[in-house]
């Protein structure tokens, strides 16, 4: 069950671990080095001309057409969530990283940018929308990313034997309400005590509410944090099972 202190600054929360993931990740401030080339990398994308037809993820069966400025300005992450994926990845040194979603591959960017060597498998189910993060992993990818297009229940059995233990996985999955229960627990499969799973849109719809009540009840979780559009859990059998409500 859900508590109802929302804790800002760390305030209130008696775990060192969970208040140094607040104050020194979640509410940090600083702008890295990544940070500029990746937002250079919107900017050049939201006034690229042309345009994409693609699946409508809302209405199946049914196609749309947008410009790709558009498609970026709807699609992509947000600065201020990639920058914390970013500081995630950073603060946990995950080497090991699965996205299930990349739209146009700003996420990944975020995801991946914070050392060399890392490992990290990305899937994407709309060929459209990997043409275009393939062309930024090509331009601003500071290690390989290894993209695989298709649906995500096809593509994840393979990406969990291939990458075998993961560290970090960023569930942008918000239009397959029907397969992130299925999602969230096949990856949980291949989780150790320090993995981290970070879910996008957890209040966005009635659905994702649910999925991430079920997601807080699950007894491999230790820790939750929830910053509202985002979800962040945690597997340290050394923590106290507990559910945070962050501001951000």
């Amino acid at each position: 069950m859900y508590r109802g202190i929302r804790y800002r600054k760390g305030f209130g929360v008696h775990s060192p671990f969970v208040f140094n993931l607040i104050t020194k990740v979640i509410e940090e401030k600083c702008s890295y080095y990544s940070f500029y080339d990746i937002e250079l990398l919107r900017k050049q994308l939201l006034f690229r001309e042309g345009e994409i037809t693609y699946p409508d993820r809302q209405n199946k069966g049914k196609r749309k057409t947008r410009s790709i400025g558009e498609i970026v300005k709807r699609e992509s992450i947000r600065p201020k969530h990639g920058a914390l994926l970013f500081r995630l990845t950073n603060y946990f040194k995950s080497k090991n990283i699965l996205q299930i979603g990349t739209t146009m591959g700003l996420s990944t960017l975020y995801l991946t940018s914070y050392a060399t060597g890392l490992r990290c498998i990305a899937l994407e189910n709309v060929p459209e929308f990997a043409t275009i993060a393939r062309q930024a992993f090509a331009k601003e990818g500071r290690n390989p990313v290894d993209l695989r297009i298709g649906n995500y229940k096809d593509l994840l059995p393979q990406a969990l034997n291939d990458i075998n233990s993961l560290d970090f996985v960023f569930f942008n999955t918000l239009y397959e309400q029907h397969n992130n229960l299925w999602l969230f627990n096949e990856c949980m499969k291949y989780a150790h005590n320090d993995t981290v799973f970070v879910f996008e849109g957890i209040k966005a719809s009635r659905k994702m509410r649910e999925l991430w009540e079920e997601i807080c009840a699950c007894p491999e979780v230790t820790v939750t944090l929830d910053l509202y559009s985002l979800g962040i859990v945690l597997f340290n059998k050394k923590l106290h099972k507990r559910d945070y409500i962050v501001y951000f």
